[in-house]
């Protein structure tokens, strides 16, 4: 199961119409966006087509996305591709062994183009447990081939030593002999071209990935889609969830910065699966707060969504004391969130200098959701409410109760303020 969006494949029409040669083919469905999926069980039908004895294929490539690591694409003879696995992130000592025993491995650390392993016969070499696995299910040669995209990322993990992101692969047989030396001409002339079309993929995923991970999936597709231009920006309805660590300053100044970032990790942790959880987006990271939406289409009841920031909001408070629990038994310091709840209409869209925007919530309805969130000390509440999202939020605001008339900074009457029911 994939863990990232990956767009529709584009319709093969225009890239099947007449006799094109597999180059030609490569190229065009490069140059159209296909998948890498779509590339990969196209490119290995083709071949076979051509006579080129392939009976299982693997296509692997690194990705920058905050939780998976690489993808891999397996192909078989009769069967098409068959699996489309997503590799996590993991610490360099806790590498699974039949990675630290594969000849990927060795490939990329090593800085290896291509390795060649015959399986069966007097020159059979299995250097690597896997190689004797495929000489038992009948397999003949192994061909690995190793391309570098040309982006030269600076990865702590030693198994990316090799010039940065590119495809690494692997060709089986089971011709008698292995593989002819026409059909490893073959290989090297088209698989450069493979991993071509894939960087191609592989670049409109990275930048839908690495937007999506830093200023979230809807605002990233209105980047992507190109509205980039200062001042781009829509007036929307929207309810607003503003949170904030309360006491963070005072506990920074006693930590080091190393397990001050842990810490601020660990309670978004608590936050940010809530607030997805529920259909809601985090906007920005405020140092040791963040802010978050639920939008509302035009015309929609706002009680729904109201009521889902509300459970969001329930949801990310039990994850900190469940949390909180855990660091006081291990002598850990203790932080409580305070969050906002606030229904307005705000301008989204692009703000910043004319060379460095931010995709993000601008108005007074967010101004007065960071004030709201001041009052959270103040009336030693966890979640206080704007009277506009108790109003919006239906049966949900039979969950709150008011707490009374409260003057907001910046906001020129009282405003009424809502909590959870004690």
């Amino acid at each position: 199961m994939s863990l990232m969006h990956r767009e529709p494949a584009l319709s093969a029409g225009p890239l099947s119409a007449g006799p094109l040669s597999l180059e030609a083919w490569l190229v065009r469905a490069g140059l159209a966006g296909q998948p890498t999926e779509a590339l990969v069980d196209e490119f290995a039908a083709r071949l076979c087509a051509e006579g080129i004895p392939l009976k299982r294929i693997y296509v692997g490539t690194a990705t920058l996305h905050p939780l998976v690591r690489a993808r891999g694409y397996t192909w078989l003879d009769g069967q098409g591709l068959l699996d489309n696995e997503a590799m996590l992130h993991r610490e360099p000592d806790s590498q699974p062994q039949i990675w630290l025993e594969s000849p990927f491995r060795h490939m990329l650390v090593n800085d290896v183009p291509e390795l060649r392993r015959p399986l069966v016969g007097a020159d059979a070499v299995h250097d690597f447990p896997v190689l004797g696995e495929f000489a038992g299910e009948g397999y003949t040669e192994w061909l690995g081939l190793a391309y570098s995209f040309g982006w030269d990322l600076q990865r702590a993990d030693e198994d990316f030593r090799n010039p940065g992101m590119g495809m690494i692969s692997s060709f089986l047989t089971a011709a008698p002999g292995g593989y002819s030396p026409a059909t490893l001409a073959r290989l090297r002339q088209t698989v450069p071209l493979l991993a071509l079309a894939i960087k191609s993929a592989t670049l409109a995923q990275l930048a839908r990935d690495v937007t999506a991970s830093y200023i979230g999936g809807d605002a990233a597709s209105h980047v992507l889609s190109g509205e980039i231009r200062r001042g781009m920006a829509q007036k929307i309805d929207a309810v607003i969830l503003y949170a904030d660590l309360r006491g963070f300053t005072a506990v920074a100044d006693r930590l080091a910065i190393e397990p001050l970032v842990a810490m601020l990790n660990e309670y978004f942790d608590c936050l940010g699966p809530a607030i997805e959880d529920q259909g809601g987006q985090i906007l920005k990271y405020l140092g040791d707060g963040l802010l978050a939406s639920f939008q509302l289409a035009d015309g929609q009841d706002p009680a729904p969504l109201c009521a889902a920031a509300l459970t969001a909001a329930e949801r990310a408070l039990a994850a900190v004391d469940e949390l909180n629990t855990c660091r006081r038994a291990a002598g850990q310091p203790a932080l409580d969130l305070d969050i906002a709840l606030h229904r307005g209409t705000v301008m989204y869209g692009n703000v910043g200098t004319r060379a460095r925007l931010d995709f993000t919530l601008i108005g007074p309805a967010v101004n007065e959701a960071s004030r709201l969130e001041n009052l959270c000390s103040l009336l030693d509440r966890n979640l206080v409410a704007s009277r506009s999202f108790a109003v919006s939020a239906g049966g949900a605001a039979r969950r709150l109760q008011s707490l009374g008339l409260h003057p907001l900074r910046g906001v020129t009457e009282p405003q009424e303020v809502f909590g959870l029911e004690d």
